[in-house]
């Protein structure tokens, strides 16, 4: 066999990468997918924990023998709680004045009574119903029928709305 010479067979792979390169590719690829995918829940899960205070019926002012008195029914529809305690709530006079209205004695007991029936502080889906005192003298007769009011927490949510007379 002259002339004729014998291919010789190389024992190496060609064209295709090692088993363990594989393996070590595709559990970087899970841990990587793993590690946005835990980015993405906890960054979205931060910035949608909010408060959003809705006005359940209608808010209405009321005369008492200490001056005017607003009953608000309140629902925590948001994701975070709010505590009503250092609230306060502004409501337009004739005149176009604000009134300040705050709970009574601050928050704290009136009586033997809570200004917020069951609780000031409400957990996301809970509601309340609460009552403010206006801090100066006034009467009903300084209020128009639908007057707007402001509802602002201890801290800084808002709710507008407008109120009622009997």
């Amino acid at each position: 066999m002259k002339g004729r010479r014998l291919a010789v067979r190389s024992k190496a792979r060609r064209g295709a990468l090692p088993p363990i390169v594989v393996v070590v590719i595709a559990i970087a690829g899970v841990v990587a997918a793993a590690l946005a995918a835990y980015f993405i829940y906890s960054t979205t899960a931060r910035g949608v924990r909010r408060v959003i205070l809705t006005v359940v019926g209608q808010p209405t002012l009321y005369a008492s023998h200490t001056g005017v008195i607003l009953v608000v029914t309140l629902k925590n529809d948001g994701t975070a709680p709010v505590n009503l305690t250092d609230s306060t709530v502004y409501v337009e006079d004739v005149n176009k004045n604000a009134v300040i209205f705050s709970p009574p004695n601050g928050g704290e007991e009136n009586g033997g009574e809570e200004f917020c029936k069951p609780d000031p502080t409400l957990k996301p889906g809970e509601s309340a119903t609460c009552t403010y005192t206006a801090n100066e003298q006034t009467s009903l007769d300084d209020f128009p029928d639908g007057a707007l009011a402001t509802l602002t927490t201890g801290d800084g949510c808002q709710t507008s709305f407008a109120v009622a007379k009997p």
